[in-house]
């Protein structure tokens, strides 16, 4: 089975302007892409932008050999990108300083990545979107480990919503996971229809800052093999 989740870490191109990063990757895009890519106000996000696209066109490529220029997407009802025809599929995530590309030959895989150092009042968002089992084991953990915890269960929801692809008309609070077993595990209530058996998900940490999960509709418990991903260049 591939189970295979492709890194791009962003501090490798912190040296590199932005006109850098157009001449050697900006080729790959399509033209459409292109023009997403200059809408962003912010360079910080034009770079990201300019990066993903690069990144599943190499990774894509590398499964098949094809031109990365050749790929061409279609969007989901919820924008989830695709192709036609693989014999796989992939789905992308990214977060401050990093960006993941998970390739697999379940159907519709979900991946999430978080930047745990970000601000927020954590609390206040698991109470309005967390399961009141979540919620309860979150007032069980002790302070020095809520952060990581929550962290835990929000990367866990957005992988599985990734890979529903219904994104929030999937209400939060209908799911949980459970965390105690060797591999999380996920329980329904009576507002979604689905198998708890179906699923497998993993949760790794890819660094000090950053926390990935990885939602897969499949009994098998995946094997999960991560790369460093480096980019074809136009």
């Amino acid at each position: 089975m591939i189970s295979d989740l492709h890194l791009l870490r962003l501090d490798r191109f912190a040296d590199l302007t932005e006109e850098t990063l157009l001449d050697r990757y900006g080729g790959l895009l399509s033209p459409e892409e292109r023009q997403r890519q200059a809408r962003p106000s912010l360079a910080k996000r034009r770079r990201e932008v300019l990066l993903t696209r690069a990144l599943v066109r190499s990774v894509l490529s590398s499964y098949t050999g094809a031109d990365p220029r050749d790929w061409r997407f279609g969007v989901g009802e919820r924008g989830r990108p695709f192709v036609e025809g693989l014999s796989f599929d992939f789905n992308l995530a990214h977060t401050e300083g990093l960006i993941a590309c998970l390739v697999s030959d379940a159907p519709s895989p979900g991946v999430d990545i978080e930047f745990m150092s970000r601000r927020g009042r954590l609390d206040d968002v698991a109470r309005h979107f967390f399961a009141k089992p979540e919620c309860d084991d979150l007032l069980r953990t002790a302070e020095e480990g809520k952060r990581r915890r929550f962290f835990d269960y929000w990367t866990l929801k957005e992988a599985y919503i990734k890979a529903r692809g219904l994104g929030l008309a999937l209400p939060l609070d209908a799911f949980w996971f459970t965390l105690t077993g060797d591999r999380p595990a996920i329980s329904f209530d009576h507002r979604i229809e689905d198998d708890p058996a179906a699923w497998s998900f993993e949760t790794l940490e890819l660094s000090a800052d950053h926390l990935c999960s990885v939602a897969l509709k499949t009994a098998e418990p995946p094997v999960l093999q991560l790369s460093e991903t480096l980019l074809l260049q136009a």
